[in-house]
């Protein structure tokens, strides 16, 4: 077959992407290298040592352009690093089975560049010791490549014919750019689903600090806001965090594996300092006004079997407020990553739903006495007192509040301020998760103090 025009181009972006390429093929050693040049797998310029046996069963290596015989010791050197100039391997199928058979194939699998006269149970097992050491992809279009199409931790067929039923993945396009295109969307996938996970454990967080500020206080956000939060916040923006597309091109970076890596702890953790914060102080803003009057509300003058008027008080509007922007925020601060994802404008479900809830909250919050506040139980009051005390005469009906005041109403000028705590409160956490755990200061960490992976030339 001959090599493909676009064929360099995309083991160039492979490589760019951080992924070892290596040829395992039938053909004869000297044209799997001569392909392996000229697809970019290896330079045009590199010197390539060919290890093949004698018909004694010795097994020697040779100068593939020089056709001179070379010793063991600059094999070794090869392996320890110590090699001069840019330097490959290149291996015969007995010279494979012999380093097998002798238990030192491990030595030389991740330094050999090109496999050649390979049988399919030796695709196999070249596989299989590639996975020992790393995640591990292979691509074929025969029915000889099935077996390693199979064994390997993610298989490509490049055929429609009997190599793609066997393989969890098939292209009808014979192009190694499927290849990219599979590590593509595989690294957008394995980050969205984090992006899934953390939105899930920020959820839990902030649903952690209203009841733990609920039971200090002995009260509870209305019927309709729980409501509210668990059938359209969460589970409605949960579904749009996976609806981030994945990255016009390969990234560098494969994104983090590790549910309790930096990256995550840094987002999580980070996040929920800054919520818990912001809440407190949201607290500590109200207890200073002079409209509130500490301990006003007693929790034991209602009827435990309208809980829902628990909510009949500033703690409990101030907490449902606070909250409310917290859990519409906490899916914006999961979409942002475009080294793996589109980028998170792009995102069009999440940001306008994002942009309806606060646009919501916002109206219940600034917006004078009206139907949908009162369905929250925010500020309005029983119609007495909002008739007496405000001169508003709502039409649709409304259960009176269960507190000596009867109503939650904030002064117009409070509302603005506690607007701007809760503005702040999202901008704190975005800013965090753009600065802190995904780019500037990750990205600098990253270059100082990398993980320990496996070295191998690319």
């Amino acid at each position: 077959n001959l090599l493909k025009p676009d064929t360099p181009e995309a083991i160039a972006k492979l490589k760019d992407g951080s992924t070892r390429t290596v040829m395992i093929t039938g053909d004869t050693a000297l044209t799997g290298v001569f392909i392996a040049k000229g697809a970019g797998l290896m330079n045009e310029s590199a010197t390539v040592y060919l290890g093949d046996l004698t018909k004694a069963g010795d097994l020697y290596w040779t100068d593939v352009d020089r056709e001179e015989v070379v010793s063991q010791s600059v094999i070794d050197a090869v392996i320890d690093g110590r090699a001069d100039g840019d330097v490959e391997l290149a291996m015969t199928g007995k010279a494979y089975n012999h380093l097998e058979d002798v238990g030192l194939i491990r030595q030389y699998v991740l330094f050999t560049r090109v496999f050649a006269r390979m049988l399919p149970n030796d695709k196999v097992s070249c596989v299989q010791l590639h996975m020992e050491r790393g995640i591990t992809a292979m691509c074929g279009d025969g029915g000889n490549d099935c077996g390693a199409l199979r064994a390997a931790h993610v298989g490509l067929a490049l055929s429609d014919a009997e190599a793609s039923i066997v393989s969890p993945f098939s292209s009808s396009d014979r192009s190694i750019n499927s290849c990219v295109e599979l590590m593509i969307q595989g690294r957008s996938a394995l980050a969205t689903s984090f992006a899934g996970y953390l939105y899930l454990i920020l959820y839990g967080q902030t649903m952690t600090f209203l009841k733990i500020f609920s039971f200090y206080f002995s009260n509870t956000a209305s019927s309709n806001t729980w409501i509210w939060v668990d059938a359209f916040i969460n589970t409605i923006m949960s579904i749009c965090v996976a609806y981030s597309g994945p990255a016009t091109k390969l990234s560098k970076h494969r994104p983090t594996a590790r549910i309790l890596g930096p990256q995550v702890l840094a987002t999580a953790l980070g996040t929920v300092f800054i919520n818990f914060t912001f809440l407190a102080g949201a607290f500590g803003w109200l207890y200073r006004k002079s409209w509130f009057r500490c301990n006003e509300f007693d929790s034991s003058t209602t009827d435990i079997a309208k809980w829902w008027l628990l909510a009949d008080n500033y703690e409990a509007s101030i907490l449902a407020i606070v909250c409310l922007f917290q859990f519409v925020n906490n899916a914006m601060v999961v979409n942002f990553g475009f080294y793996f994802r589109r980028r998170w404008y792009r995102n069009y479900a999440l940001v306008f739903l994002w942009a309806v809830y606060v646009a919501i909250i916002s109206i219940v919050l600034l917006a004078p006495t009206n139907w949908l506040g009162c369905r929250f139980r925010l500020n309005c009051g029983s119609k007495n007192v909002l008739a007496s005390e405000f001169d508003i005469h709502p039409s649709f009906s409304i259960e009176d509040y269960n507190s000596d005041i009867g109503h939650n109403i904030i002064p117009n000028d409070s509302r603005y301020e506690l607007w701007g705590i809760c503005i702040a409160n999202m901008c704190a956490t975005i800013l965090w998760q753009l600065i802190f755990a995904l780019y500037p200061v990750h990205s600098t960490l990253r270059k100082k103090r990398p993980l320990r992976r496996l070295q191998v030339k690319l």
